[in-house]
């Protein structure tokens, strides 16, 4: 048998590291001297450590890998352990292959110099699934003021007392001349009855590109020039199944009617 100042050298794995394993049941000793605590290894058992360093090398968890080499793991198991994985890595080089194209195309605008520089910072992030309380309506954008004032007043007669974002989506509408189909929306916890005007719904997770900005509701605002441009730079499309938003997200100090607002623009 060998110390564990041996079996580390033999290992290449700190002792450190072997009493953490002896900790978690990783990788028992084959035997601890009751007297002085000593832990003493044999040649065998440095199977069982490459196996484990092998599963930490494809991004296994320590709890993870102990569940691996339980014995009375099912194939099935194992093999679902590892397709979760391999799906998991997957997403992560795909996000990192976005990450690379959005720094290339930050390079190549600073390198075409200060006068093709948008004038908002665009970012890319995913938005969660959120529960609102919504209405729907075709009208003209200058009514938005009062659609937030209405589904304020609803909320206030339901008990929701505190101010809540003000949510925008915006709906296509091919055969609107001069008027827009968009939805008003507030985000809610707890439950909410509905009526004929007043819906509750769950709005769907969607990667999005985001920009914050100074706006009012009832004015268009000229973030969406940025918003494309920055869309067309990094490859992306903008998605046909889900409708833009704005979310108002408080009032701006000493401004009238102005807000912080964050435009999203879903992506694909």
């Amino acid at each position: 048998m060998f110390k564990i100042s041996e079996f580390s050298k033999l290992s290449q794995v700190p002792a450190k590291t072997l009493r953490f394993y002896d900790q978690l049941d990783l990788l028992k000793p084959a035997f601890t001297d009751p007297h002085t605590g000593y832990r003493y290894y044999t040649s065998d058992q440095l199977v069982r450590l490459h196996r484990i360093l092998a599963f930490k090398d494809l991004g296994f968890t320590l709890e993870q890998i102990k569940q691996l080499l339980h014995e009375d793991v099912p194939p099935a198991e194992i093999r679902g352990m590892f397709r979760l994985k391999q799906a998991e890595v997957q997403s992560l080089i795909e996000s990192e292959i976005d990450r690379l194209r959005r720094i290339e195309a930050r390079l190549e605008q600073i390198e075409r110099g200060g006068g093709d520089t948008l004038r908002h910072e665009i970012l890319f992030k995913k938005v969660d699934p959120l529960t609102v309380v919504s209405v729907r309506e075709t009208t003209s954008r200058a009514h938005i003021p009062g659609l937030f004032d209405e589904i304020d007043e609803y909320l206030k007669w339901n008990g929701f007392t505190q101010p809540q974002p003000h949510i925008v989506m915006w709906h296509g509408c091919p055969e609107c001349e001069s008027s827009v189909h968009l939805e008003i929306a507030c985000p809610i916890r707890g439950e909410l009855p509905e009526t004929d005007r007043f819906k509750v719904k769950t709005l769907p997770e969607m990667t999005v590109a985001s920009v914050t900005h100074i706006s009012r509701p009832d004015l268009d605002t000229p973030v969406s020039i940025d918003l494309g441009s920055w869309i067309e730079r990094n490859g992306y499309r903008i998605s046909a199944e889900m409708p833009s938003r704005e979310i108002y997200i408080s009032p701006k100090e000493d401004a009238v009617s102005q807000y912080v607002t964050e435009s999203q623009m879903p992506i694909v």
